[in-house]
């Protein structure tokens, strides 16, 4: 039933929960779990900072993987894939499609909290109201 789970990661608490509540589903389900970061690319944002971002991206990947890896999850499970876009939502059900998932796991509020987004974040928000699969939204 849950044999290929996404979940998004962005370096926030929320991101945190959401990993580790999304190991515990592929442990049980023997799924495949799928880390993903996305940048979220502005027009006006200059090379540096994409560097910066681009860098910081592959640590945050990278530290997902060996806990996933840590966590007793088989290597051959776990594949992180990092993700550009103008939208996170719009990009992390982008991944989902071409990946096939049958569930995409997230926080309840991400790295940047707004106003906008104060009870639920924008991105999780946009996920449940536009995303075709099974949208876990962990608090």
């Amino acid at each position: 039933m849950l044999s290929r789970i996404l979940v998004a990661v962005d370096g926030s608490d929320g991101g945190k929960k959401a990993f580790n509540f999304a190991v515990g589903i592929a442990k049980k389900f023997e799924s495949s779990l799928l880390i993903a970061h996305i940048i979220e690319e502005y027009g006006t944002v200059g090379h540096s900072i994409v560097t910066e971002l681009k860098h910081d991206s592959q640590r945050i990947l990278q530290e997902y993987q060996s806990k996933a890896k840590d966590s007793g999850l088989k290597s051959t499970r776990v594949n992180v894939i990092e993700g550009r876009g103008t939208d996170v939502a719009e990009k992390i059900l982008e991944i989902a499609s071409e990946e096939n998932v049958d569930a995409i796991v997230v926080g309840g509020r991400g790295k940047y909290l707004s106003s906008v987004s104060f009870l639920i974040g924008s991105t999780s928000s946009k996920l449940v109201h536009y995303g075709g699969h099974t949208i876990i939204i962990v608090k």
